[in-house]
């Protein structure tokens, strides 16, 4: 059996080992729904640079899993890293970092709504990628599919056209951060048959973290947070997006097929738009935002939901 194949943080320890593979998996997946809503309005709040909001985001990250760490030996499996589970660690670590730069820059130059849905776009890449490299078979629905969501985005587009040059800027700036979103994914789906959730999720947003803070130097920002509200809008960051969030879809990428995955991430879209309407001042969304939003969510459904063959295995593939 693989390293952490059959619990939930690598060991047999933990309670929700007990439980079936399956409702474990969709716990998981429902909690890392509603968690990851709120990463663009914590994201809003902060008056921070954008580097380093996503550098504290996953150092705090890392602090809070450290005792899980330790607690589960997970020092001991990292050591333990084949040369193929290290490169793919690489990948998604470097894969992670551009997406949140390019995503949290977005944010300041779009409607969470446009930047939430673009970002969310990625699983449009994953499908091409799953089929021509996983061998994964993809429906003509899912063809179907693809050229609504992307005619959603071109609504997108045509919408903050009017906006000028900064709101476009954002909105490729969000659609680009998504194909990184999809590589993070793809990788860690491939990763996470042999690696257990916290050994990678940690050595992931470390290696993340660490490529962050030096993107902040390069780009003159003060690495050092003394303010208190931002130093909790940080931890708040690290741990209901990322460690409810993204940590708890790293789990479930083990448990069920990919495509539950990445169709449970449209919620996101959803869930971001309702909070930021309630929470953020000038963020009612658009006829065009609730146009090309409802295109892309159809088009990914059909794509994500109804458009994937039967997974292969991925040690028979990518060896």
């Amino acid at each position: 059996m693989p390293r952490g194949g059959s619990q939930f943080f690598g060991v047999d320890r933990d309670p929700m080992a007990r439980m079936s593979e399956a409702s474990s998996a969709y716990l998981a997946i429902g909690i890392a729904m509603v968690s990851v809503s709120f990463a663009s309005i914590f994201i809003k709040w902060s008056e921070s640079p954008p580097f380093i909001i996503a550098a504290y985001r996953l150092g705090f990250t890392c602090l809070l899993l450290l005792p899980l760490m330790i607690w589960t030996k997970g020092f001991s499996e990292v050591r333990r890293f084949t040369r193929k589970e290290m490169m793919l660690v690489v990948l998604s670590g470097v894969a992670l970092t551009f997406h949140f730069e390019l995503w949290i820059v977005s944010l300041s130059m779009t409607l969470v709504a446009t930047s939430v849905i673009l970002v969310t776009s990625h699983p449009l890449f994953v499908a091409a990628v799953s089929h021509f490299l996983l061998k994964e078979e993809v429906k003509r629905v899912a063809i179907v599919g693809i050229v609504i969501a992307f005619g959603g985005v071109v609504v997108l587009y045509a919408g903050d056209y009017s906006s000028g040059g900064e709101s476009l800027l954002g909105d490729l700036l969000a659609f680009v951060g998504g194909l990184f979103a999809g590589i993070y994914f793809l990788s860690g789906r491939v990763a996470r048959q042999t690696i257990g959730v916290v050994p990678y999720a940690f050595s992931v947003y470390a290696l993340s973290s660490v490529l962050l803070f030096l993107s902040a130097a390069i780009a003159g920002d003060a690495l050092a947070v003394s303010d208190g509200r931002e130093i909790g809008l940080f931890l708040l960051m690290a741990l209901i997006p990322t460690i409810l969030g993204h940590t708890m879809f790293n789990y479930a990428l083990k448990k069920v097929p990919a495509h539950i995955i990445s169709t449970s991430v449209l919620g996101e879209p959803v869930g971001a738009s309702v909070l930021a309407y309630l929470l953020l001042p000038n963020e009612v969304p658009t006829v065009w935002v609730i146009a090309g939003g409802a295109l892309v969510i159809v088009g990914l459904y059909l794509v994500l939901a109804l458009g994937y063959g039967p997974a292969v295995r991925q040690d028979e593939v990518l060896d």
